[in-house]
């Protein structure tokens, strides 16, 4: 997945927003996915997993479905913290990203790119969490 999206604008055009918005949908269903497994895998905490994976859902809802591609496949999850380090980073990212766009926005729009980036603030938050013990 390029994050390249995600980092690189200010106040984007629409084709940009569009590329960014489908960037953000990926890295939410990517990680949301991750932590369905991990939830089931024993290696940690199980209801901070769920969680992760419920803000991850709630934040992909709020967006457009993205016009082009498919869902990136599922890389295996080792045991440990340090295997969901990059999947809490792009979540980090992904509400960096909506933040500077929802400041570029007004009225609904921004509301909603708002609350899409708390999903992503929680979502990182509750995954980094999940085998921090």
């Amino acid at each position: 997945m390029s994050t390249a999206h995600l980092v690189r604008f200010s106040a984007p055009e629409p084709a940009e927003l569009s590329g960014a918005l489908a960037a953000v949908w990926d890295a939410f269903d990517l990680v949301g996915r991750v932590a369905d497994a991990v939830t089931w895998d024993g290696g940690g905490d199980e209801l901070e997993a769920m969680v992760a994976a419920q803000a991850c859902s709630a934040g992909r809802q709020l967006l457009p479905l993205p016009e082009h591609g498919r869902p990136y496949d599922l890389p295996p999850v080792p045991p440990g913290a340090a295997a969901l380090v990059p999947h809490v980073r792009l979540l980090r990212l992904v509400q960096a990203a909506l933040d500077r766009v929802a400041a570029a926005e007004s009225g609904e729009g921004r509301a909603v790119l708002e609350r899409a980036a708390g999903h992503a603030r929680s979502g990182a938050d509750a995954l980094a969490a999940v085998r921090d013990r």
